[in-house]
C-alpha cells in the first residue's frame, strides 16, 4: 500500500471511497459537513432519525451518485472522545479497511481540526506526525485476510491511502510511510499465527526467518538440535521429545552502523511452539485447532526486528525464538519428569502443558550467552491472562521499571495494550519443589499468569527484562467483542516491539 498526504478540497478527491472521522457528541466537522451537504443532508438526517446510532465503530458508506468526485463516502463514528485511544482509532480505521478492500482500491481520510487535534496526543501518543502514522497503520491493518488458503476468498487489497487535514511535507510522508510499514509486519505476524501447523513447521519458520534476514540485511543463525544437545538446553529438548519435527532455535541480529557505544544488547524472545498437543497432559479438544498460533510470540519478535534493521536505532538488537512442536508420544516428557535447563538450573515438569516456559527458559539462557543486556520476552503463555485481563490487554511483569516503562511508552506509540501485574515476594513461593530447584507450575489455578512470569525470572540472570503474557491479546473470536476488536489473529506486540529501541535510556 502507498500511502501520501494532500490538502485537497473535499468535494474533488478522486479515490474510491472518503471516510470522514466523526465524533457523534460534537457532530460534522467543516469537511464532513460539506460532504453531506453535498449528499442533500442525508447522514445528518440518519443521524437525526436514529438510522445511524453514532456508536463506536459505527461505519455509514454512502453512495453519492456523482455529486462530488469519490463515488461513496464513509462517515466512521469514533465514539466518545475520552474514550479514544490508539487501540481504538486503529480497530475502527481497521473495520473500514476490510469493509471496502474488496471494491475500492484507493481510500481517502479526511480529518477535520476536532478530530485532528484529538488525535493529536491521547489516541496516538506523543511524537508529532503519529496520526498520520496511525492512520496508515489502521487503514493497512484492513488489508489482512483471515481466509487465505480459501480458494474464493477475495484477494483484493487497498493499494493508494490519502489522508487529508493533517498538512503536507517530508516528515508526514515519512510518518505515513511508517505507518505502512509497522501495518505491513503486523498483517505478516498474524499470517505466520493463523498458518496450520502442517504449513509451518519449525523447518518451515526458519525458512522465514532466511528470508526476512536477507531482505533487511540481517544475520541469522539456526542452533539444530546437536548443538543444543551440546549447550545442555534439557527444557527446550525436553518439550521436542514427543515429535518427530526437529526443534529449531532461531537468532536474527541487528547490529547498528552508527551505535550509541552504551554497550547495550535488547534481546527480543518469542515462544514458537508450532503446535501444542499440550503434550501428555493433552489439552481438552474444544480449542485446540487455535494451537497452530502458538508460535505468536516468535512471529512477533521475528516481524519487529525486520522493522527495527530498516528504522536503524543505535542500539543493538537479536531476536531469538525457540521453535518446537508440544505433542505426545512414546518419546514424550512425562509429567513427573527432571530436567536442567542451560544454566543448570533443575526443573520438574509436573505438567508438559506449561511447555512454553520451558522453551523460554532455554532461550533466554542463549540470548543471554549471545550478549543480551535487556531481555523482553513475548509469548501466548497461559489462559489465567484472558480471565485476568480479557482479550484486548496484554499483561506486563518484570523486575525493571525502568525497562517497563520503556515497554509502556512504545506501546502507546503502537496503539496496543499492556497492564502490569504484580510479582510480590509471596508469589514466589508457588514454584517450590521438593526434588528440584524448581517446578514449572504451582499446581493450583491461582495466579497462573504471575506464575509463569516468576518460572521466567529463574533464568534472566538479573538482567532487566520484561515478559509479556499474549495468550489472549494474540486472537480472538468472541461474539460479543466481535463488533468492537476485529476478529482473528493481531499480531500483538509485533509493533510495540519495533519501537521499543527507541524507547530505552
Amino acid at each position: 500500500m502507498q500511502a501520501k498526504a494532500s490538502e485537497t478540497d473535499v468535494t474533488k478527491i478522486r479515490a474510491d471511497v472518503v471516510v470522514f472521522p466523526y465524533f457523534p457528541e460534537e457532530g460534522l466537522g467543516p469537511q464532513a459537513a460539506a460532504a453531506d451537504k453535498a449528499l442533500d443532508s442525508v447522514f445528518s438526517k440518519m443521524l437525526q432519525s436514529k438510522e445511524a446510532s453514532g456508536l463506536f465503530p459505527e461505519r455509514k458508506l454512502l453512495p453519492t451518485m456523482g455529486r462530488v468526485a469519490a463515488p461513496r463516502v464513509l462517515f466512521l463514528s469514533l465514539g466518545k472522545r475520552p474514550l479514544l485511544d490508539g487501540y481504538r482509532l486503529r480497530n475502527a480505521l481497521q473495520f473500514v479497511g476490510r469493509d471496502v478492500r474488496r471494491y475500492c482500491r484507493s481510500v481517502a481520510v479526511v480529518l477535520d481540526p476536532s478530530v485532528r487535534d484529538a488525535l493529536a496526543v491521547p489516541a496516538t501518543g506523543q511524537a508529532p506526525q503519529a496520526p498520520a502514522r496511525a492512520i496508515a497503520e489502521g487503514i493497512g491493518l484492513g488489508n489482512y485476510h483471515l481466509g487465505e488458503l480459501k480458494e474464493a476468498e477475495s484477494k483484493a487489497e487497498i493499494e493508494e491511502l490519502l489522508v487529508v487535514g493533517l498538512g503536507t511535507g517530508s516528515d508526514l510522508s515519512a510518518a505515513l510511510a511508517a505507518g505502512v510499514r509497522l501495518a505491513e509486519a503486523t498483517n505478516a505476524t498474524r499470517v505466520l499465527q493463523w498458518r496450520p501447523s502442517n504449513r509451518l513447521t519449525p523447518s518451515d519458520f526458519v525458512v522465514v526467518a532466511e528470508r526476512l534476514a536477507k531482505s533487511a540485511g540481517l544475520s541469522l543463525k539456526v542452533v539444530e538440535r546437536q548443538e543444543m544437545e551440546r549447550l545442555g538446553m534439557g527444557a527446550l529438548l525436553a518439550v521436542a521429545r514427543g515429535s518427530h519435527q526437529p526443534p529449531k532455535m532461531v537468532l536474527l541480529r541487528y547490529k547498528p552502523r552508527s551505535s550509541d557505544r552504551s554497550g547495550r544488547v535488547l534481546a527480543l524472545v518469542g515462544k514458537g511452539i508450532t503446535f501444542d498437543t499440550g503434550g501428555i497432559s493433552l489439552k481438552p479438544n474444544p480449542g485446540m485447532v487455535t494451537m497452530k498460533s502458538d508460535m505468536s510470540g516468535a512471529a512477533a519478535v521475528v516481524q519487529a526486528i525486520g522493522v527495527i534493521a530498516r528504522t536503524e536505532p543505535r542500539v543493538e538488537v537479536i531476536a531469538v525464538a525457540p521453535l518446537t512442536e508440544n505433542m505426545p508420544g512414546g518419546g514424550a516428557t512425562k509429567p513427573g519428569d527432571v530436567v536442567s535447563a542451560m544454566n543448570g538450573k533443575t526443573i520438574e515438569i509436573n505438567n508438559t502443558d506449561a511447555e512454553g516456559r520451558l522453551v523460554l527458559a532455554d532461550a533466554i539462557c542463549y540470548a543471554i550467552s549471545q550478549g543480551a543486556t535487556h531481555l523482553v520476552d513475548v509469548a501466548t503463555l497461559t489462559g489465567a491472562v484472558s480471565i485476568a485481563l480479557g482479550h484486548p490487554v496484554t499483561a506486563a511483569m518484570g523486575n525493571s521499571p525502568e525497562l517497563l516503562e520503556a515497554v509502556r511508552a512504545s506501546s502507546l506509540e503502537a496503539g496496543e495494550r499492556i497492564w502490569e501485574l504484580p510479582l510480590f515476594p509471596e508469589h514466589d513461593v508457588a514454584l517450590t519443589c521438593d526434588i528440584a530447584d524448581i517446578r514449572n507450575t504451582s499446581g493450583t489455578p491461582a495466579a497462573g499468569t504471575i506464575n509463569g512470569a516468576l518460572f521466567i525470572r529463574e533464568f534472566v540472570a538479573d538482567r532487566p527484562w520484561v515478559h509479556l503474557d499474549i495468550a489472549a491479546s494474540s486472537y480472538h473470536a468472541e461474539p460479543l467483542l466481535a463488533t468492537l476488536v476485529p476478529k482473528g489473529p493481531t499480531g500483538v506486540m509485533t509493533r510495540t516491539l519495533a519501537h521499543l529501541p527507541f524507547h530505552l535510556d
